[in-house]
């Protein structure tokens, strides 16, 4: 039996593989060792596709210098634990906590996947210059379909995490 096919089709598959993209295993431990601390919302983006089931389209912006003004909310501050547990918390402009959302997050690469007992989220993560920003495809305007394009960007406010 000739070895050769066998030999050029292991070199070719050996040649043409790389390693789990030392970019992705960078961009992953940069996340995980970055992000346990106190982060605040700073602005969000949201482009509404065929919003509520019809063919039309909108773009739905909070900047930082506006975000008391449209929302009436503090922006959300957001603890990353050591345990990789995490906790929203939505404040009122009177210090009043809104509401709380708790669940466990984890880092896939340059994912940030955020769990809670009810959804899971899923964010395209890049920190940069102290801010990180996480995009996702969701179902903003509740129309059933996950097709609204999110972008939040968050500024790192304390390594602490509680």
């Amino acid at each position: 039996m000739n070895k050769l096919p066998f030999f050029l089709l292991l070199a070719l598959t050996i040649g043409c593989s790389s390693d789990p993209t030392p970019d992705t295993d960078t961009a992953k431990a940069d996340l995980q060792k970055t992000l346990p601390g106190t982060w605040e919302s700073v602005s969000l983006r949201v482009d509404i596709n065929t919003a509520n089931g019809t063919d039309t389209s909108y773009v739905f912006e909070v900047r930082e210098e506006e975000w008391i003004s449209r929302l009436g909310v503090k922006p959300v501050k957001t603890y990353y634990k050591l345990d990789n547990k995490y906790e929203q918390v939505f404040t009122s402009l009177t210090d009043t906590i809104l509401s709380t959302s708790r669940g466990m997050w984890n880092v896939f690469g340059d994912t940030l996947m955020m769990v809670e007992p009810n959804a899971t989220y899923h964010y395209e993560a890049g920190i940069e210059n102290g801010l990180i920003s996480l995009k996702a495809r969701l179902d903003w305007d509740g129309d059933g379909e996950e097709d609204d394009d999110y972008l939040g960007v968050h500024r790192k406010i304390s390594s602490a995490t509680e």
